[in-house]
Protein backbone atom coordinates (compact mmCIF):
# COMPACT_ATOMS: atom_id res chain seq x y z
CA UNK A 1 0.00 0.00 0.00
CA UNK A 2 1.42 3.40 -0.98
CA UNK A 3 1.85 6.24 1.51
CA UNK A 4 -1.02 8.11 -0.06
CA UNK A 5 -3.54 5.28 0.03
CA UNK A 6 -4.31 5.31 3.77
CA UNK A 7 -5.94 8.79 3.87
CA UNK A 8 -7.67 8.02 0.57
CA UNK A 9 -9.16 4.83 2.03
CA UNK A 10 -10.28 6.75 5.12
CA UNK A 11 -12.19 9.13 2.91
CA UNK A 12 -13.63 6.58 0.52
CA UNK A 13 -14.37 3.86 3.11
CA UNK A 14 -18.02 4.88 3.63
CA UNK A 15 -18.62 4.38 -0.12
CA UNK A 16 -16.94 1.00 -0.49
CA UNK A 17 -19.27 -1.99 -0.91
CA UNK A 18 -19.90 -3.84 2.29
CA UNK A 19 -18.66 -1.05 4.48
CA UNK A 20 -20.73 -0.31 7.59
CA UNK A 21 -22.79 2.82 7.18
CA UNK A 22 -22.54 2.79 3.38
CA UNK A 23 -26.08 4.03 3.08
CA UNK A 24 -25.98 6.22 6.13
CA UNK A 25 -24.06 9.27 4.99
CA UNK A 26 -21.13 10.49 2.90
CA UNK A 27 -17.64 11.31 4.18
CA UNK A 28 -17.33 13.87 6.93
CA UNK A 29 -15.53 17.22 6.69
CA UNK A 30 -12.38 15.94 8.36
CA UNK A 31 -12.18 13.20 5.78
CA UNK A 32 -12.35 15.65 2.88
CA UNK A 33 -9.61 17.72 4.52
CA UNK A 34 -7.46 14.60 4.65
CA UNK A 35 -8.11 14.00 0.96
CA UNK A 36 -7.16 17.56 0.01
CA UNK A 37 -3.76 17.32 1.65
CA UNK A 38 -2.91 13.73 0.80
CA UNK A 39 -4.42 12.89 -2.54
CA UNK A 40 -1.54 12.82 -5.07
CA UNK A 41 -3.76 13.28 -8.12
CA UNK A 42 -5.06 16.74 -7.11
CA UNK A 43 -2.99 19.77 -8.08
CA UNK A 44 -3.59 22.95 -6.01
CA UNK A 45 -4.69 24.89 -9.10
CA UNK A 46 -7.52 22.44 -9.77
CA UNK A 47 -8.62 22.68 -6.16
CA UNK A 48 -9.37 26.36 -6.74
CA UNK A 49 -12.33 25.44 -8.91
CA UNK A 50 -13.04 21.71 -8.93
CA UNK A 51 -13.90 19.70 -5.80
CA UNK A 52 -11.52 16.77 -5.32
CA UNK A 53 -14.40 14.31 -5.07
CA UNK A 54 -15.32 15.04 -8.70
CA UNK A 55 -11.83 14.11 -9.83
CA UNK A 56 -12.04 10.85 -7.90
CA UNK A 57 -15.40 10.10 -9.50
CA UNK A 58 -14.06 11.07 -12.93
CA UNK A 59 -11.23 8.56 -12.67
CA UNK A 60 -13.63 5.94 -11.38
CA UNK A 61 -15.85 6.47 -14.40
CA UNK A 62 -12.95 6.56 -16.87
CA UNK A 63 -11.08 3.52 -15.58
CA UNK A 64 -14.04 1.57 -14.21
CA UNK A 65 -11.67 0.56 -11.44
CA UNK A 66 -12.07 0.87 -7.67
CA UNK A 67 -10.14 3.50 -5.78
CA UNK A 68 -7.47 1.06 -4.60
CA UNK A 69 -6.77 -0.15 -8.13
CA UNK A 70 -3.48 1.05 -9.70
CA UNK A 71 -5.38 2.17 -12.79
CA UNK A 72 -7.33 4.65 -10.68
CA UNK A 73 -4.14 5.96 -9.14
CA UNK A 74 -2.53 6.40 -12.57
CA UNK A 75 -5.57 8.35 -13.76
CA UNK A 76 -5.25 10.80 -10.87
CA UNK A 77 -1.53 11.11 -11.45
CA UNK A 78 -2.10 11.86 -15.15
CA UNK A 79 -4.50 14.67 -14.24
CA UNK A 80 -2.01 16.04 -11.71
CA UNK A 81 0.83 15.98 -14.22
CA UNK A 82 -1.25 17.68 -16.89
CA UNK A 83 -2.35 20.37 -14.43
CA UNK A 84 1.13 21.01 -13.05
CA UNK A 85 1.87 23.60 -15.72
CA UNK A 86 -1.11 25.65 -14.55
CA UNK A 87 0.77 26.47 -11.35
CA UNK A 88 2.49 29.30 -13.22
CA UNK A 89 -0.78 30.85 -14.40
CA UNK A 90 -1.71 34.28 -13.09
CA UNK A 91 -4.60 36.37 -14.37
CA UNK A 92 -5.99 39.75 -13.46
CA UNK A 93 -8.37 39.79 -10.53
CA UNK A 94 -11.21 40.59 -12.91
CA UNK A 95 -10.38 37.48 -14.96
CA UNK A 96 -10.69 34.98 -12.12
CA UNK A 97 -14.18 33.91 -13.14
CA UNK A 98 -13.05 33.50 -16.73
CA UNK A 99 -10.18 31.28 -15.55
CA UNK A 100 -12.60 29.18 -13.55
CA UNK A 101 -14.84 28.71 -16.58
CA UNK A 102 -11.84 27.69 -18.72
CA UNK A 103 -10.74 25.02 -16.23
CA UNK A 104 -14.29 23.76 -15.67
CA UNK A 105 -14.94 23.50 -19.41
CA UNK A 106 -11.78 21.42 -19.82
CA UNK A 107 -12.80 19.00 -17.09
CA UNK A 108 -16.31 18.72 -18.46
CA UNK A 109 -14.71 17.93 -21.81
CA UNK A 110 -12.95 14.96 -20.20
CA UNK A 111 -16.26 13.75 -18.82
CA UNK A 112 -17.96 13.99 -22.22
CA UNK A 113 -15.10 12.32 -24.08
CA UNK A 114 -15.11 9.28 -21.82
CA UNK A 115 -15.11 6.14 -23.94
CA UNK A 116 -14.77 8.01 -27.27
CA UNK A 117 -10.96 8.05 -27.29
CA UNK A 118 -8.10 7.25 -24.97
CA UNK A 119 -7.95 9.25 -21.75
CA UNK A 120 -4.42 10.44 -22.51
CA UNK A 121 -5.50 11.93 -25.85
CA UNK A 122 -8.56 13.64 -24.33
CA UNK A 123 -6.46 15.00 -21.47
CA UNK A 124 -3.89 16.52 -23.84
CA UNK A 125 -6.65 18.09 -25.93
CA UNK A 126 -8.18 19.59 -22.77
CA UNK A 127 -4.84 21.06 -21.70
CA UNK A 128 -4.22 22.53 -25.17
CA UNK A 129 -7.64 24.15 -25.10
CA UNK A 130 -6.93 25.67 -21.70
CA UNK A 131 -3.76 27.36 -22.97
CA UNK A 132 -5.43 28.65 -26.11
CA UNK A 133 -8.18 30.28 -24.07
CA UNK A 134 -5.72 31.66 -21.52
CA UNK A 135 -3.79 33.39 -24.30
CA UNK A 136 -6.97 35.28 -25.20
CA UNK A 137 -7.47 36.77 -21.74
CA UNK A 138 -6.57 40.41 -21.21
CA UNK A 139 -3.47 40.91 -19.09
CA UNK A 140 -3.71 42.80 -15.83
CA UNK A 141 -1.95 46.20 -15.78
CA UNK A 142 1.34 46.35 -13.92
CA UNK A 143 1.58 47.85 -10.45
CA UNK A 144 2.79 51.44 -10.71
CA UNK A 145 5.05 52.59 -7.86
CA UNK A 146 5.52 54.26 -5.50
CA UNK A 147 2.13 54.24 -3.81
CA UNK A 148 -1.58 53.56 -3.94
CA UNK A 149 -4.02 50.70 -3.66
CA UNK A 150 -4.43 49.53 -7.28
CA UNK A 151 -7.21 46.89 -7.49
CA UNK A 152 -7.04 46.62 -11.29
CA UNK A 153 -3.42 45.46 -11.00
CA UNK A 154 -4.18 42.64 -8.55
CA UNK A 155 -3.59 39.17 -9.96
CA UNK A 156 -5.06 35.77 -9.12
CA UNK A 157 -2.40 33.09 -8.62
CA UNK A 158 -3.61 29.69 -9.72
CA UNK A 159 -1.03 27.85 -7.60
CA UNK A 160 -2.19 29.46 -4.33
CA UNK A 161 -5.83 30.19 -5.22
CA UNK A 162 -5.31 33.71 -3.85
CA UNK A 163 -5.19 37.29 -5.04
CA UNK A 164 -1.82 39.01 -4.95
CA UNK A 165 -1.88 42.75 -4.31
CA UNK A 166 0.67 45.33 -5.38
CA UNK A 167 1.96 45.65 -1.81
CA UNK A 168 2.55 49.38 -2.20
CA UNK A 169 1.87 51.85 0.64
CA UNK A 170 -1.23 54.02 0.55
CA UNK A 171 0.81 57.08 1.52
CA UNK A 172 2.78 58.69 -1.30
CA UNK A 173 6.09 60.45 -0.56
CA UNK A 174 5.83 64.09 0.51
CA UNK A 175 6.39 66.50 -2.38
CA UNK A 176 8.24 69.73 -1.53
CA UNK A 177 6.64 72.76 -3.20
CA UNK A 178 8.36 76.16 -3.33
CA UNK A 179 5.91 79.05 -3.11
CA UNK A 180 5.74 82.74 -2.17
CA UNK A 181 3.37 84.23 0.38
CA UNK A 182 1.69 86.54 -2.09
CA UNK A 183 1.02 84.06 -4.89
CA UNK A 184 -1.64 81.41 -5.46
CA UNK A 185 -0.77 77.78 -6.07
CA UNK A 186 -2.90 74.94 -7.46
CA UNK A 187 -2.35 71.38 -6.22
CA UNK A 188 -3.49 68.35 -8.20
CA UNK A 189 -4.57 65.14 -6.48
CA UNK A 190 -3.94 62.66 -9.29
CA UNK A 191 -2.39 59.18 -9.51
CA UNK A 192 -0.85 57.37 -12.51
CA UNK A 193 -3.17 54.35 -12.30
CA UNK A 194 -6.83 53.89 -13.23
CA UNK A 195 -9.41 54.94 -10.65
CA UNK A 196 -13.20 54.60 -10.51
CA UNK A 197 -15.28 57.45 -11.93
CA UNK A 198 -16.67 60.09 -9.59
CA UNK A 199 -14.00 59.34 -6.99
CA UNK A 200 -14.32 61.22 -3.70
CA UNK A 201 -11.46 63.48 -2.59
CA UNK A 202 -10.80 64.92 0.87
CA UNK A 203 -8.32 67.78 1.36
CA UNK A 204 -6.47 68.29 4.68
CA UNK A 205 -3.82 70.63 6.12
CA UNK A 206 -1.20 70.36 8.87
CA UNK A 207 0.11 73.83 9.72
CA UNK A 208 3.86 74.35 10.18
CA UNK A 209 4.60 70.63 9.81
CA UNK A 210 6.39 68.47 7.25
CA UNK A 211 4.48 65.28 8.06
CA UNK A 212 2.37 62.30 7.04
CA UNK A 213 0.88 61.87 10.52
CA UNK A 214 -2.88 62.01 9.92
CA UNK A 215 -3.49 62.99 13.55
CA UNK A 216 -1.92 66.39 12.83
CA UNK A 217 -4.22 67.23 9.90
CA UNK A 218 -7.47 69.15 9.86
CA UNK A 219 -9.98 68.78 7.05
CA UNK A 220 -10.19 71.63 4.60
CA UNK A 221 -12.97 69.99 2.60
CA UNK A 222 -15.14 66.98 3.37
CA UNK A 223 -15.09 64.21 0.74
CA UNK A 224 -16.42 65.63 -2.52
CA UNK A 225 -16.64 63.78 -5.82
CA UNK A 226 -14.23 64.95 -8.47
CA UNK A 227 -12.51 67.71 -6.43
CA UNK A 228 -9.03 66.86 -7.72
CA UNK A 229 -7.73 70.46 -7.78
CA UNK A 230 -7.14 72.73 -4.80
CA UNK A 231 -6.09 76.37 -5.28
CA UNK A 232 -4.44 77.93 -2.21
CA UNK A 233 -4.41 81.71 -1.94
CA UNK A 234 -1.78 83.34 0.30
CA UNK A 235 -0.27 79.98 1.30
CA UNK A 236 1.12 79.31 4.78
CA UNK A 237 3.89 76.86 5.68
CA UNK A 238 2.70 73.32 6.28
CA UNK A 239 1.63 70.11 4.57
CA UNK A 240 -1.46 69.83 2.39
CA UNK A 241 -2.77 66.29 1.94
CA UNK A 242 -5.45 64.80 -0.28
CA UNK A 243 -7.22 61.50 0.38
CA UNK A 244 -8.48 59.66 -2.73
CA UNK A 245 -11.57 57.55 -2.06
CA UNK A 246 -14.01 57.33 0.80
CA UNK A 247 -12.39 57.13 4.27
CA UNK A 248 -13.25 53.43 4.64
CA UNK A 249 -11.79 52.46 1.24
CA UNK A 250 -8.84 54.73 0.43
CA UNK A 251 -6.93 54.37 -2.83
CA UNK A 252 -4.07 56.76 -2.10
CA UNK A 253 -2.98 59.74 0.00
CA UNK A 254 -0.78 62.46 -1.48
CA UNK A 255 1.18 65.08 0.50
CA UNK A 256 2.47 68.52 -0.54
CA UNK A 257 4.77 70.44 1.81
CA UNK A 258 4.47 74.18 1.16
CA UNK A 259 7.89 75.74 1.63
CA UNK A 260 6.80 79.39 1.77
CA UNK A 261 9.22 82.27 1.29
CA UNK A 262 8.53 86.00 1.77
CA UNK A 263 6.73 87.74 -1.05
CA UNK A 264 8.95 88.68 -3.95
CA UNK A 265 6.47 88.34 -6.72
CA UNK A 266 5.82 92.05 -7.11
CA UNK A 267 9.53 92.87 -7.31
CA UNK A 268 10.06 90.03 -9.76
CA UNK A 269 7.15 91.26 -11.84
CA UNK A 270 8.71 94.73 -11.93
CA UNK A 271 11.99 93.35 -13.22
CA UNK A 272 10.17 91.32 -15.81
CA UNK A 273 8.31 94.44 -16.97
CA UNK A 274 11.59 96.37 -17.37
CA UNK A 275 13.12 93.47 -19.25
CA UNK A 276 10.18 93.34 -21.63
CA UNK A 277 10.45 97.11 -22.14
CA UNK A 278 14.11 96.78 -23.15
CA UNK A 279 13.25 94.02 -25.60
CA UNK A 280 10.63 96.22 -27.25
CA UNK A 281 12.68 99.43 -27.78
CA UNK A 282 11.97 100.89 -31.25
CA UNK A 283 14.59 100.28 -33.94
CA UNK A 284 17.03 103.23 -34.37
CA UNK A 285 16.43 104.50 -30.84
CA UNK A 286 19.38 104.33 -28.51
CA UNK A 287 18.97 104.22 -24.78
CA UNK A 288 20.59 106.80 -22.50
CA UNK A 289 23.21 104.42 -21.18
CA UNK A 290 24.21 103.51 -24.72
CA UNK A 291 24.66 107.24 -25.52
CA UNK A 292 27.06 107.58 -22.57
CA UNK A 293 29.19 104.68 -23.81
CA UNK A 294 29.19 106.15 -27.33
CA UNK A 295 30.36 109.58 -26.11
CA UNK A 296 33.14 108.04 -24.05
CA UNK A 297 34.26 105.98 -27.04
CA UNK A 298 34.49 109.07 -29.28
CA UNK A 299 36.45 111.03 -26.67
CA UNK A 300 38.98 108.25 -26.20
CA UNK A 301 39.35 107.86 -29.95
CA UNK A 302 40.10 111.61 -30.32
CA UNK A 303 42.74 111.50 -27.61
CA UNK A 304 44.50 108.57 -29.24
CA UNK A 305 44.53 110.40 -32.60
CA UNK A 306 46.09 113.56 -31.05
CA UNK A 307 48.82 111.54 -29.34
CA UNK A 308 49.70 109.84 -32.62
CA UNK A 309 49.99 113.19 -34.45
CA UNK A 310 52.25 114.65 -31.76
CA UNK A 311 54.49 111.63 -31.95
CA UNK A 312 54.80 111.97 -35.73
CA UNK A 313 55.70 115.69 -35.51
CA UNK A 314 58.45 115.09 -32.97
CA UNK A 315 60.11 112.66 -35.34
Amino acid sequence: MGWWQLPLMLVMAPWLPGSPGTQARGPGLWQWVALVFWLPGVHPCLLCFWPNVRQVRLCQDITGAPVRDPRHRHCLEDIDQAAASLASVTVGSGQRKALQEIVMDALHFLEKEKGKKSFEVSLQEAVNTIWVKLSQLEEAPACIPPCGYQPDAHVFQCATCRLKECQLPLDCPVQDVQVHTDEAITLLCDVPFATPPNLSVTWMFAKDAHTQDLALFEELQVAVEGLFNLTVQDPAPGTVACHLGVPSEPLARKYFYLNVSEGSVEAEQGLQAQFRAVLHWPHGRTSGIHMVFLTLGLALGSMVLVLLLLQVLTW
